[in-house]
């Protein structure tokens, strides 16, 4: 591991926000948002930001359909920072640019953004709706782009494992000129001019969220030190993820940390998924999907439920890990209306429980059959999902112990053996969902 020049205190004084944050509301919207998960009427398969790529559709044509569907109505910044703010997320991330090339901001070295499309710039609207809120404001931005002419795909296309592009087999027929246009160097050029010009006009960025690369073209393939070394000057206190060097590469089955280098990145980022045993000495955050797509798909109806959700973010914070979850708004911002009832019954969740989630730090017992456990200040909040059989929680706990149920403040009795509490549970668990206890040594 790469020893940075930042040193370990200033490192977590950066990093604290983060830390004790948890919970965060990702958003993925763009010009794949009008396609809803159809191409010329068929449906695609795979995630709906894809479909650009999945039906191989040629970069202008996509614009020509794509462009007049992408309406934002007024206001609809506020709605979004106003629904993170009732889920009880402490930090909204959503892409200024993703593959398909189209910014949200006002560019001055691209006229395939939205200050050309629509007359607004949509990342100044949707960063001041998130700090009128008291939101953390990240930005998702995209290194690969399928639109820049100068992207010279056919060059990632080759690598052992490719990056995508909608005409990564398409051969010269359909893009007679790629040989004249691609140019690394001017790509890495329009990359950086495009990302300055996010650090610069809008005020503090709290997160940069690179999307993403493969081996062989990551990390100097974008000038990665040179382009987070510009970010950190105009943003001292900014967070980034470690996706310029490494898309994944959070799960090594020996526990090793050899992959992960601070150098690289501030935090990793498991995708859909929720490692079994964390990411020991990493920060990490799980980016999860609340059905299948990430864009907004009018086909995707497998929502995960309310309670699923809520478990998933009590297993993330148990783990010393924070919990991205994403939205996909129609084109015209509209928040899918099962996205919006599920958020909110996150929030009235963690206004009750918040305690358990917010600043807490992992499990330090061993892991429970019965739910999870995490821990701030000396006390522990059981998660119990399921009543076990005996009707009593044995946790590891040296000397007397209070219990209370967190919602409500209702005493539980505790008895002794040997060095473990035992908890007597009410007959019927208060929250179905995840009833939270909170243990404390008892002369607090």
């Amino acid at each position: 591991m790469t020893a940075p020049s930042e040193s370990k205190a200033a490192f977590d004084a950066r990093m604290r926000w983060w830390r004790e944050a948890r919970f965060g509301l990702f958003v993925h919207w763009g010009l794949y948002s009008g396609a809803a998960g159809r191409w010329n009427g068929q449906p695609m398969q795979g995630t709906a930001e894809w479909i650009e790529r999945t039906a191989h559709v040629p970069t202008a044509e996509y614009a020509r359909q794509m462009l007049p569907l992408f309406k934002p109505k007024p206001g609809f910044a506020r709605e979004w920072a106003r629904l993170a703010k009732q889920s009880g997320a402490k930090y909204l991330v959503f892409t200024s640019k993703h593959h398909e090339g189209f910014a949200l901001h006002d560019s001055a070295v691209s006229d395939f953004d939205a200050k050309d499309a629509t007359g607004r710039d949509l990342v100044r609207e949707i960063v001041q709706a998130a700090r009128a809120e008291g939101l953390k404001v990240g930005l998702y931005h995209s290194v690969i782009d399928w639109h820049h002419p100068a992207y010279p795909y056919r060059d990632f296309a080759r690598l052992e494992h490719p990056l995508p592009h909608p005409l990564e087999k398409a051969g010269d027929k359909e893009d007679p000129d790629y040989a004249k246009r691609a140019d690394l160097k001017a790509y890495q050029d329009f990359l950086h001019a495009q990302v300055r010009e996010l650090v610069e006009h809008y005020g503090p960025i709290d997160v940069l969220w690179w999307d993403y690369s493969n081996p062989g073209a990551e990390g100097e393939t974008w000038r990665a030190s040179e382009l987070m070394a510009m970010v950190r000057k105009a943003q001292p206190g900014i967070v980034m993820n470690n996706r310029l060097y490494r898309s994944l590469g959070y799960d090594d089955p020996q526990g090793s940390l050899q992959w992960f280098d601070r150098a690289h990145g501030d935090f990793t980022t498991p995708e859909q998924a929720i490692p079994a045993r964390g990411v020991a000495g990493v920060d990490w955050e799980a980016c999860m999907t609340m059905n299948g797509t990430w864009g907004y798909s009018a086909l995707d109806t497998k929502w995960k439920s309310t309670r699923e959700l809520v478990r998933d973010l009590a297993d993330t914070a148990s783990k010393g890990g924070n919990l991205l979850l994403n939205i996909g708004p129609m084109a015209d911002g509209t928040v899918p209306p099962a996205s919006v009832q599920r958020l909110r019954e996150i929030g009235a969740w963690l206004k009750r429980n918040g305690d358990s989630i917010y600043a807490t730090q992992a499990n330090p017992l061993d892991a429970v059959d019965w739910g999870r456990i995490t821990a701030k200040d000396g006390r522990l909040y059981l998660h119990v999902f399921e009543r076990p059989a005996g009707g009593e929680l044995r946790v590891r706990a040296a000397g007397a112990q209070r219990a209370r149920l967190l919602d409500g403040g209702r005493e539980l009795s505790v008895r002794r053996d040997g060095g473990d509490a035992l908890i007597a549970l009410p007959a019927t668990l208060p929250d179905s969902i995840d009833t939270v206890i909170e243990l404390a040594p008892a002369e607090t």
